[in-house]
């Protein structure tokens, strides 16, 4: 289910448009709106992006067809019962310093998203408190990996963590915010 753009013409084209965040960073920024509640079908993503990576001003047609793919493809795998969702990342074929530099920048986009919209830190489940503690620690990794197979297992290990961590998030808090906004929908239909 990964319906993403290429890492390298993704970098090219946010650098073209003087963004200058990774792919990484927006693609972490976007899932972390989503998973902590953003209403799915919700246009208030392009102006928080534009917010924060474009001092408020409107992207170009080809950034928001980009974020907009981005925006898509996280909504499709966050809600995927196979949970397919995967971070996007510099591929396996980059240093393990590059890939982990990848890893820092998508933990630290997420928290900005997530932090964006939950306010109310008081109300999370603990597992929810953990996962935010444990990606503030991971934003201070040490991205200096050995070409080493042990350190490439390490490597894989924390990525495999942050993706099932950012499916718990959006499970406790995504999901129930989505369902109460289609049942609100649906009672205004019915009235």
């Amino acid at each position: 289910m990964n319906d993403l753009p290429d890492y390298e013409k993704a970098q090219l084209l946010l650098e073209k448009n003087e963004i200058f965040v990774s792919p990484a960073e927006a693609h972490g920024v976007i899932s972390g709106l989503l998973a902590c509640g953003l209403t799915i079908d919700d246009k208030e993503y392009l102006g928080l992006l534009s917010d924060v990576f474009n001092d408020g001003e409107s992207f170009s047609n080809d950034l928001k067809q980009f974020f907009g793919t981005i925006y898509k493809q996280v909504v499709a795998s966050f809600n995927d019962d196979e949970f397919q969702f995967d971070l996007f990342l510099p591929s396996d074929d980059e240093t393990l310093i590059d890939q982990a530099n990848g890893l820092v920048s998508w933990v630290a986009g997420f928290m900005l998203g997530f932090g964006l919209k939950q306010k109310d830190y008081g109300k999370l489940s603990s597992d929810v408190k953990e996962v935010i503690t444990d990606f503030s620690e991971i934003t201070r990794l040490d991205t200096t990996f050995e070409e080493t197979e042990e350190d490439s297992q390490a490597l894989h290990e924390v990525i495999e963590y942050v993706r099932v961590s950012a499916l718990l998030c959006f499970a406790e808090l995504g999901k129930e915010q989505n369902t109460q906004s289609t049942k609100k929908h649906f009672i205004s239909l019915k009235s």
